[in-house]
């Protein structure tokens, strides 16, 4: 039920007060009236009454209407004010409208007061819904409002956030404070010549922040037009495109890598002289035009062209001449008859003896579509923003009503004439999980009275999950009693899906990565191993046979002297030596045969080859491994980390003893390698590459490495691979 009028009556007169009650009620029933006659009941009234009206005769005793006035707006009681007076000068009617007062209405024509209570509330709310228009806009765009010299009278917090200029730095300057010298005089004298006749211009500017960065916004400028059709003032409206400007020069790709992947890449690469003779081509480009080329064809870019854009050529030509380059969509008929779009992107070359354009093109037919689908919405979308489809929201905490528009019963799939707006029925709608913490952020602002805003999930009416985002602010009187909290609310779903998707591809492709990298690496080791059993084969079956041969024909020699006699047998002895070492480096190159023997007897052989010659004991423990577990591949890695640490114990740790032991339980292979020497710092990396390898064959299994060491201590190497067993 639509609550009373309440109207407040400033008369000393309770006779004329009576005859202005029943007049209004005549024409609007059931409004709740209160009578203040003088200064003091006014003030009273308007603290503890909250008209929504307020009727004023011109003068009292020690107090009028002007002053009323005064007292009314300085506390920001945004109500109709209407004077009701005896007589009035032209004078001082102009001047109590100029104040603030709605209307005034002389004694002897009350008839119209009832018109002009319905007249003044309206006007009332039309200039609230601008002002929440006006609010909507400041928080998704870039604002400035200059004057006809295009001196900037207004900018909001969005300006000088993005610009790093304060509202005092930039009021009274024109848009030069920010002009970074990138566009030509003819842009700005267009866009001039554009606004001073009353038109509207869009473009973008790329301009420079107080501390000297750049940025990028799509900017649409709106003439304000007085009377005579000539603009006053100016409404400039910005988007930030930095980030898409960023992009786009990446795009941009240097000659050379041009070059490189003209025959290989699927895009349209030609060539052409001034005439639009077509010159060359690449594969792709004969794909595209559904025909093999011809130089003798005389093929000209222009025979490719719809009818209807063939008259665009002779322009696209005379911007090649005139700018050098020339980008932008073309639309095409192929010699197999289907109409395609290509977006190209030209550019002139005059250093060589003919001038010649290379062009690069791009079929986007499919995408074109989407594109145009996508700006269709994203149109409709601005063109909701302008009339507040950007959700707005407020309370009024004197009369404690809540007021909703439109588009937030959209945004959260509900029927207006179903419910009733309320705190309780907005926090009725919060996910579960978010419905404690948006109950606080709200008991907050109540208790603090500070703006503020957050993100939350919301499940609309239909069971549907999305992400909402709400702001408010707070107004206030003059002393500082909350009038009213009002804010908006967005859906920001699709954002939010886009930022997810995001960091998955992210993973994803890291992931990927990772793969390709172990594949490599495997593929690096396995090779390694083919060229180390080659070696070690070539040392043991060429070299050692060269060798032994040589040592045979050296004992053979009998008719020697003494002293030859003892140098046949010191070089003997020297065979001998190079003998057994190269034998020890072909076994440690070879491939271990693990067809034939196990795993353990391989690394027993290589302990004893290694360390126990080198005077190391060893213990072995093998009670918990299972050999059956794992596969040819896994045995090979762990041989040769076995083999690595036993170079690393050998040539660094000055050990005594070293302790080795395998185990296979719940799906994981564990070795561990342990010796007492002289160990190292914690956390020091080596300059060696032993660590590196190991770490390298194990990636292959995804399997790791862990090292416990310190001076003194000793040196323990555990690593573990993951298997499957049935």
């Amino acid at each position: 039920m639509e609550q009373a009028l309440k109207i407040l009556l400033l008369e000393d007169s309770y006779t004329d007060a009576e005859i202005i009650k029943r007049l209004v009620k005549k024409g609007k029933p059931g409004c709740d009236f209160l009578l203040a006659t003088n200064k003091n009941d006014f003030l009273k009234a308007l603290d503890d009454f909250s008209p929504d009206v307020i009727i004023s005769d011109n003068s009292l005793p020690q107090f009028d209407a002007t002053e009323a006035l005064q007292i009314v707006r300085d506390r920001s009681i945004h109500v109709p004010f209407i004077l009701v007076t005896g007589t009035v000068s032209e004078e001082f009617a102009a001047g109590i409208m100029k104040q603030g007062a709605d209307d005034y209405i002389l004694k002897d024509r009350m008839i119209r007061l009832p018109n002009a209570i319905d007249t003044a509330l309206k006007q009332r709310k039309a200039l609230k819904e601008i002002a929440d228009y006006k609010y909507a806009l400041d928080q998704s765009a870039i604002i400035a409002i200059t004057d006809q010299k295009g001196i900037i009278v207004y900018a909001n917090d969005n300006f000088c956030k993005i610009s790093k200029y304060s509202k005092e730095e930039l009021i009274g300057q024109d848009h030069r404070i920010i002009n970074s010298g990138y566009h030509p005089k003819s842009y700005i004298k267009e866009l001039w010549r554009t606004i001073a006749n009353g038109e509207i211009w869009k473009g973008e500017f790329r301009n420079k922040a107080k501390d000297g960065t750049l940025y990028w916004v799509e900017t649409t400028i709106v003439p304000f037009l007085n009377e005579q059709g000539k603009p006053y003032q100016y409404l400039s409206i910005r988007i930030d495109i930095t980030e898409q400007k960023k992009t786009e020069e990446k795009i941009q790709k240097s000659e050379e890598q041009y070059r490189d992947l003209v025959e290989n890449i699927t895009d349209l690469i030609c060539t052409h002289d001034l005439d639009g003779r077509i010159l060359s081509v690449n594969r792709a480009a004969e794909e595209l035009m559904g025909q093999k080329f011809n130089p003798k064809d005389n093929l000209n870019i222009k025979d490719l062209l719809v009818t209807e854009k063939k008259d665009e050529f002779d322009l696209y030509i005379a911007n090649i001449k005139k700018n050098g380059y020339a980008e932008g969509l073309m639309k095409v008929k192929t010699f197999s008859g289907k109409i395609h779009i290509w977006e190209y992107k030209n550019s002139l070359k005059t250093t060589g003896v003919t001038p010649i354009v290379r062009g690069y093109a791009r079929d986007i037919t499919e995408s074109r579509i989407a594109e145009e689908n996508l700006r269709k919405s994203e149109a409709r979308l601005k063109e909701a923003q302008a009339i507040t489809h950007i959700s707005n929201w407020e309370i009024d905490l004197v009369q404690n009503s809540h007021t909703w528009s439109e588009e937030f019963y959209r945004i959260y799939g509900i029927n207006k004439s179903e419910v009733q707006p309320s705190a309780e029925l907005f926090l009725s709608f919060m996910h579960p999980e978010d419905a404690a913490f948006a109950e606080k952020k709200i008991q907050e602002a109540f208790k603090t009275l500070k703006n503020s805003s957050f993100n939350f999930r919301f499940i609309r009416k239909d069971g549907i999950i999305r992400h909402g985002y709400t702001e408010w602010r707070f107004e206030f009187d003059k002393k500082r009693n909350p009038l009213r909290l009002y804010g908006i609310v967005q859906d920001i779903t699709e954002r939010k899906q886009a930022e997810e998707e995001r960091k998955r591809l992210e993973l994803k492709l890291m992931e990927q990565q990772r793969k390709e990298q172990v594949i490599i690496t495997a593929t690096t080791l396995e090779a390694q191993e083919r060229e180390r059993n080659a070696i070690g084969v070539e040392l043991h079956d060429n070299v050692n046979q060269i060798l032994v041969g040589t040592k045979i024909l050296l004992s053979t020699i009998k008719n020697t002297s003494d002293k030859e006699k003892n140098l046949v047998a010191s070089c003997i002895k020297n065979l001998q030596e190079a003998i057994d070492e190269n034998r020890k480096i072909s076994h440690a190159l070879v491939t271990p045969d693990l067809e034939t023997d196990t795993l353990v007897d391989q690394i027993n052989r290589l302990t004893h080859g290694m360390l126990e010659t080198a005077g190391l004991s060893v213990h072995t423990d093998t009670s918990s491994y299972n050999e059956a577990l794992l596969d040819k591949e896994k045995k090979i890695a762990i041989y040769r980390i076995g083999q690595e640490q036993c170079t690393n114990i050998v040539k660094y740790a000055k050990a005594q003893h070293v302790n080795i032991s395998l185990s296979t339980a719940n799906n994981v292979f564990k070795m561990i390698i342990a010796d007492d020497g002289l160990g190292m710092k914690e956390g020091k990396k080596t300059a060696g590459i032993g660590l590196r390898n190991i770490n390298s064959r194990l990636s292959i299994f995804n399997g790791k490495a862990n090292t416990i060491t310190a001076p003194g201590k000793g040196f323990t190497l555990e690593i573990e691979i993951p298997y499957w067993s049935d």
